[in-house]
């Protein structure tokens, strides 16, 4: 049986679970666990949580808005995004987001496995599922793009503010 074939699934407390940035992000489904078709990650966090404008060499993402609202910068469009709402952002283009309310959750799907790599490195295991807060300090933005270019993704700017 090849590994497409296999059923997989993943319960509300499954997954691994990291503190990125003032974000809950916890990996639902990665890309060896359902055929290498794609990885989908959960993010949670508080107004206020930003990521740097930046690109990924090959892996495509989208953004699934499940609650709240966030705005998100896709190339030259910015979208206020609310429940329901999916944007894409294929390789290459510059993309950034900024969650606007509390609570809100977005379901990040992306094609490669870069992006399993980068929170890992980037993040610390979150030690309970909950949102940590947004950070008092963030961390250093050279270092930052230094190991996100090691995971196929390149900071351009800083976060959306």
């Amino acid at each position: 049986m090849s590994l497409q074939e296999l059923p997989y699934s993943a319960g509300r407390q499954d997954g691994e679970a990291y503190w990125v940035l003032g974000g809950l992000y916890t990996y639902k489904a990665l890309a060896e666990e359902v055929g290498g078709d794609y990885t989908l990650i959960e993010v949670r966090a508080e107004a206020g949580m930003a990521i740097p404008v930046h690109y990924h060499e090959t892996e495509t993402e989208g953004f699934y808005v499940a609650d709240g609202a966030v705005t998100l910068v896709v190339g030259e469009d910015e979208v206020m995004a609310q429940p329901g709402s999916f944007i894409y952002a294929p390789p290459g283009v510059h993309h950034a987001f900024r969650f606007e309310s509390d609570g809100t959750l977005v379901l990040l799907f992306t094609r490669g496995t870069g992006h399993e790599g980068l929170f890992r490195a980037i993040g610390e295991p979150a030690q309970e599922r909950v949102v940590p807060g947004l950070p008092d300090e963030m961390p250093d933005p050279e270092e930052m793009a230094k190991e996100a270019a090691q995971h196929g993704t390149i900071i351009v700017g800083p976060p959306l503010r």
